[in-house]
């Protein structure tokens, strides 16, 4: 699967994540998803680009939740 296309997939899991799960950590996203970490930044990004998540600054973490 070619990177553009990996990117879409996690973004839907992402998505799909927040729905069933509510706010979560980067982390938390990351040990859910079982991707590399890499690919779910990209996915967030593209959320995120998309107005789909909100991405908050909380200590040294970042919290997504869906808009």
């Amino acid at each position: 699967m070619e990177l553009k296309e990996q990117v879409g997939f996690t973004a839907g899991e992402v998505w799909h994540q927040l729905s069933a799960g509510g706010p979560q950590t980067l982390a938390q996203l990351k040990k859910k998803l079982n991707s590399k970490g890499d690919v779910v930044n990209f996915a967030l990004g593209w959320l995120a680009r998309e107005d789909k998540v909100e991405i908050f600054v909380e200590k040294k973490n970042f919290r997504v939740q869906l808009k």
